[in-house]
C-alpha cells in the first residue's frame, strides 16, 4: 500500500515541514549521493509558479546534508543549453543562490554524459550518472493543455534530450511520457505545491494564471503521488493519459477533500490580448517556448505595444503550433509557426515562419518587420508575404478572437 504525505506549509516554514513528511514515509537515503531533479524550464520568479520553488530544493539539500549525503541538482531544459543560457536561468530563477549559498553544484543535464537504455520504442539516451545518485524527483504543480496536468511523472522528461522530446510528441506523448515512468523511477517524489499554475499552463503570465495552494505532497511512489495531485487539483486520473490508477494509497497529514481546490482546465488554444494559440500535442515544448518568448517581448516592449494596439490589421492574430489545423473561422490574421505547421501553411496558405525550433526574433519580425535587423531569414512568403496579409487583414475593427 503506498503512502502519500499533504502538508499545509508557505515560505520560511518548508525544512521543519519535510522534516516531519520524510519522517512520516521512513524514507532514508539509500546511497551517499543523491541527484535532485526540479523543474526550473523557464526564466522567471518561483511565484509566478512555473518552477519548482528554490526554497523547497533548499530544504531538501540542507535534509540529506544532515544526513551526510552528498547533493546535486540537475535539469534538463533543452531551451537553456549552454553554459551562458544556463546561468541566465539559475539567475532569473535564484537557483544561483542555492549554489552559491550552500556550494550546490547545478547540473545543466544538456551537457553530461549518457548512455543508452532499452525502453519500449527501442533505447533511450539517459543521463549515466543516475547509475551513481539516489534520483529524487522535485517537480511543481500545473496545468498543461497539452497533457491535462504536469507532475511528477511528465516531469522526467527533463531527463531526456531534446531530440527525443521531440520524438515523443511526434510518436504519441502520452504514452511515452507513461513509458519512460516505466524506465525510470525517483526513489522519492517532493511535490512543490506552492504557487501552482492553473487554466491553460503549463507557463504563467501570460498565459496561465497563478494559484497559491501552499502545499507540499510527498511519497515513494511517483504514479500514487499523481495520482493524490491530480485529484487536490480537481482532475480524474482516468482523464490524464499519462497516468494509471493506483489502488489503496493511503494519504497521511491533510486530508483530500479539506485541501482540494479545482484548478481551471487547459483548452486548446489560449488568448491572450490580440493573439488566440491554437496547438495540438503533437506541438513540442521548443516551438511554444519561441512563441512565449515572442509573446512577452510584444506584450511587455512599450513601443511593440503601442503598434499592436494602434493596427487594427492586427487585431486578431490566430497563431498555429504543430500539425493541426484548428477548425472554424479563424479570422482574418493567421500565422503557421515551426516546421511541424508546414502541411498546414501549404493546404490553407497561411505564411510560415519556419525552424525546429524558430528563433523568437523571427515571430517577432513577423509581425513588427525590423525589430531586429539580425532576425527575419527564416520566414517562407512563397505564398503570402507579411505585408501583403497585414494589408489584407486591415479592416475596420477586425473580428473578435476566441479569447480565454
Amino acid at each position: 500500500m503506498p503512502t502519500v504525505v499533504v502538508r499545509k506549509t508557505s515560505p520560511g516554514h518548508i525544512e521543519s515541514v519535510i522534516e516531519e513528511m520524510l519522517g512520516a514515509l521512513s524514507y532514508a537515503p539509500a546511497r551517499d549521493r543523491v541527484l535532485l531533479k526540479p523543474n526550473i524550464v523557464v526564466a522567471a520568479s518561483p511565484e509566478d509558479g512555473d518552477i519548482t520553488h528554490p526554497q523547497v530544493v533548499e530544504a531538501l539539500v540542507r535534509y540529506f546534508r544532515k544526513r551526510k549525503v552528498e547533493v546535486v541538482v540537475a535539469e534538463g531544459t533543452g531551451i537553456f543549453s549552454t553554459r551562458e543560457e544556463f546561468e541566465t536561468l539559475l539567475r532569473a530563477t535564484g537557483y544561483d543562490g542555492i549554489r552559491d549559498r550552500l556550494g550546490v553544484e547545478v547540473i545543466n543535464l544538456e551537457q553530461v554524459e549518457r548512455e543508452k537504455v532499452p525502453w519500449r520504442y527501442g533505447t533511450l539516451r539517459l543521463p549515466k550518472m543516475l547509475r551513481d545518485y539516489e534520483y529524487v524527483n522535485v517537480p511543481t504543480m500545473k496545468t498543461h493543455l497539452q497533457t491535462g496536468v504536469t507532475l511528477a511523472v511528465k516531469n522526467q522528461k527533463g531527463l531526456i534530450p531534446m531530440e527525443t522530446k521531440k520524438i515523443f510528441h511526434k510518436r504519441d506523448l502520452h504514452a511515452c511520457i507513461f513509458e519512460l515512468a516505466r524506465v525510470i523511477q525517483p526513489s522519492l517524489t517532493v511535490m512543490d505545491g506552492l504557487f501552482c499554475i492553473e487554466g491553460t499552463g503549463p507557463t504563467g503570465p501570460p498565459v496561465g494564471t497563478v494559484k497559491r495552494m501552499d502545499l507540499l505532497v510527498a511519497g515513494r511512489d511517483m504514479m500514487a503521488v499523481d495520482n493524490v495531485c491530480a485529484e487536490i487539483m480537481g482532475f480524474s486520473v482516468d482523464e490524464i493519459r499519462h497516468l494509471r490508477a493506483v489502488d489503496g494509497i493511503r494519504v497521511l497529514g491533510e486530508r483530500i477533500r479539506d485541501v482540494r481546490s479545482p484548478f481551471k482546465r487547459p483548452k486548446p488554444f489560449f488568448g491572450r490580448d490580440h493573439f488566440v494559440v491554437h496547438m495540438d500535442e503533437k506541438a513540442c515544448t521548443m516551438c511554444t517556448v519561441s512563441f512565449y518568448k515572442a509573446l512577452s517581448k510584444i506584450l511587455y516592449t512599450p513601443r511593440l505595444r503601442r503598434e499592436l494596439e494602434g493596427r487594427k490589421d492586427l487585431s486578431e492574430i490566430h497563431v498555429i503550433l504543430g500539425p493541426g489545423t484548428p477548425s472554424g473561422d479563424l479570422g482574418p490574421t493567421v500565422v503557421c509557426v515551426g516546421d511541424c505547421a508546414t502541411r498546414t501553411s501549404r493546404k490553407t496558405g497561411f505564411p510560415l515562419i519556419r525552424g525546429c525550433n524558430p528563433d523568437y526574433r523571427e515571430i517577432v519580425n513577423f509581425f513588427f518587420p525590423g525589430t531586429y535587423p539580425e532576425g527575419g531569414g527564416n520566414i517562407n512568403s512563397a505564398k503570402i508575404d507579411a505585408d501583403n496579409l497585414l494589408e489584407r487583414s486591415a479592416g475596420p475593427g477586425g473580428g473578435k478572437g476566441r479569447k480565454q
